[in-house]
Order: C-alpha cells, then structure tokens, then sequence
C-alpha cells in the first residue's frame, strides 16, 4: 500500500502504512449496479513510473498527443487516439510533479531544481534552467512565459523561448510541509498560485509582482504535522472566483480581482479538483468524496462508499466523476448525486497521480508506468 500523504522535513521523507499507526481501515469495495460499461481504447508503457518516490506524475493531453513519463528521466509522446508511440527521449533528471504541452513545448521540473522544455514533435531539448529548489508542481505557460513553482516558496517566471528568468517570487514556507505542490493557473495576465503556508498570491504575469495575498486557512494543533495546512491541489479560476482546497484546513474561494474570501468550509485534501455546472468536486483525505455549489460552499451531495481507499483527485468526464483509489481501481460517480455508475481495475498498484479528462475520454498513468485511456458506454 502507498501513503497517499508523504511529508518532507529536512529532506527526510516520512512514508508508508508501516510508518503511520493512525492509518484508516480501507472499505472494501463496494456493491453496486453499473449502468455503464468501461472501454479501455489503449494502454501503452512509458517508462517505470514513480516507484519510491512518493511523488505525482501526471500525464499531459493535447489534441493530437499525450506526454508522459517516469521519475527516471523517461519521457514519451504517444499518440491520443490509438496510443502509439511517436518518440522516447531518455534525460538523466528525476521528474517530479508532471507535464505541461501547448505552444509546440513539453515543460517539466526536476529533483534537481531544473526546469526544461521539449519540443513537442520531436522531444529535443530546447532549453534547460536552473531553479532554487525541488520544481514539484506542473508547470503552465502562456506561449511566452513559462511559470515554475517550487518546494521552497518561490515562483519563475522564465522567457518561453529562451528560458531565461525574467522574475522570481517568493513567500516563505512552513519547516514542514506535504511533498508536493499546486500547479499555478493563468488567467487574463495573472498568475494564481498556492503555498504551504495556506496562502493565495495573484501574480502580474509580465513581471511577478504581488497582486493581492490572502490565507485561506490557519494552522492548528501543537505538533509540526497538526499544522500542515498546504495547498497542494490545483487552483480553479472560474465564474470570478479562485477555488482551492487546504489540507487539514478548507475549502475556499476568493475574489478573483482583491483576494477577498466569499466563503469557506472545513475539509482536507491534498488532491486535484474539478468543476462542473457550478459543483466544485474534492475526494478528501479520508476518501470521501463531496459536491460543494461553487455559489454557497453547502454541500450538494456526499458519497462514502469509498472510505480509506486513498483516492486521487477528481476528474470530470462528461455527466461523470472519475477518482482513482490505491488498489488501482478506477471509479465513476454522477455528477448529480454521487452514486456509483461504473468501475475498472487498471492495474494492481494505484495511481501515479489524477487522470485527466480530454473530450470524453479519461487518460490514467499507473504508480508503475501503464498509461491508458478509458471511455464510458451505457449499458
């Protein structure tokens, strides 16, 4: 079994049931009528996946293309419709956090602290730039600005073409912290990232200056791991708000333009998010997975059939909510009201983190490396 939640204090990985007596008893899985079939379109290796490092990979979807890879350098370009390989380039980085495609790049960061862009027709190097710390967050770009987050604080701003830093940002962060990050999210010449600490910042893109910082949740607790409150999920920028979920903590949403917080209701996830017709969707940390209106923060539906079973975040695919689970069984929910409609085992040793949904199909990379692509059917 992974620990869905690995810590880093002092560089010191602290991971593993065996490790964490307070560990919750997972469900078995449960009984259900399916109304929908799974059809698996391909599967294709890429790579060994994460193995030990208790890190997040995911994959990146384009229209025409998937990239993925391991934490061993490997990188791969496969075709989206069929699967099949188109390049392998093998690096010597230990790759960290996940992918980014668009703009005819592949971006990356690195162990190391390096951040790197591929081409994306032939995976040749185009640039390499050294960062301040562990790149842990998938990174995004705008065409001419490439955005890196990493484990220390800090947030660059590097010339897409070039990858030279044109601005650095930085907020300091707890002593300990979850290992992982937050994808920063571009929206209208902003930058909307999340922290450690429980901090929102809104960055000018251009030029990195703060725009607005808010805390979304405050520490609590005696001891170092009480006080955990890192914004480790993606940032959701939608309808004015800027939605984002807290570990230990709350999920919340602020004023897109100040930083003002509209509301917020207690829950802890370290996971992915995702919307649809105005439901904000989080599997927390227990397994639980809920549908809160993005207007009020009430909770709209809450499915717990699924508890202790260490679920990756959430993926909208089409009328369907798609969470993955440790045992590598995938899962779909509906939207409406959460119940079960389909389930499909993709391999036996989970996720190597949230799969993403693309025009109606689910693209998933498994914890040792088998990249597949799944689409619902009624019965």
């Amino acid at each position: 079994m992974k620990f869905l939640f690995p810590i880093v204090l002092a560089g010191l990985v602290l991971a593993g049931c065996s490790s964490n007596p307070n560990a919750i008893e997972p469900n078995d899985l449960p009984d259900f009528e399916a109304t929908y079939k799974v059809k698996r379109l391909w599967k294709e290796g890429v790579g060994d996946g994460v193995e030990d490092s208790q890190l997040s990979l995911r994959p990146a979807v384009t229209e025409q293309q998937v990239f993925a890879g391991d934490v061993f350098g490997n990188v791969y370009a496969v075709s989206r419709d069929e699967g099949k390989r188109q390049w392998r380039v093998k690096t010597e980085d230990r790759i960290a956090g996940g992918f980014y495609a668009g703009y005819g790049m592949v971006l990356y960061g690195t162990r190391e602290g390096m951040a790197v862009a591929l081409s994306m027709e032939t995976g040749e190097t185009l640039w390499r730039t050294r960062l301040s710390g562990e790149a842990l967050a998938i990174p995004t770009s705008d065409g001419s600005i490439a955005v890196f987050q990493t484990q220390d604080g800090h947030v660059n701003g590097l010339d897409a073409e070039t990858g030279e830093q044109i601005w650095d940002y930085e907020t300091p962060v707890p002593t300990l912290t979850l290992r992982g990050l937050a994808q920063p999210t571009l929206d209208n010449g902003k930058v909307y990232a999340g922290f450690a600490n429980a901090k929102l910042a809104a960055l000018d893109l251009e030029n990195g200056v703060p725009l607005w910082e808010q805390r979304i949740a405050e520490p609590t607790g005696r001891s170092e791991l009480d006080r955990l409150v890192d914004v480790d999920g993606n940032l959701i920028v939608e309808g004015g708000g800027v939605f984002a979920v807290t570990f230990q903590g709350k999920v919340a949403v602020v004023d897109q333009e100040n930083g003002r917080p509209y509301w917020d209701k207690e829950m802890s996830s370290a996971q992915t998010i995702s919307t649809r017709n105005g439901s904000l969707f989080v599997a927390d940390d227990k397994g639980v997975v809920r549908a809160v209106d993005m207007r009020s923060g009430s909770v709209l539906w809450k499915q717990d059939k699924l508890y202790g079973r260490r679920l990756t975040g959430t993926s909208v695919q089409g009328n369907h909510l798609a969470v993955g689970d440790f045992e590598g069984y995938l899962h779909w929910l509906d939207v409406d009201d959460g119940s079960l409609v389909a389930r499909k085992r993709h391999d036996r040793d989970g996720f190597a983190g949230t799969a993403v949904s693309y025009d109606g199909v689910l693209y998933v990379l498994s914890y040792d490396g088998k990249l597949a692509a799944y689409q619902l059917k009624e019965r």
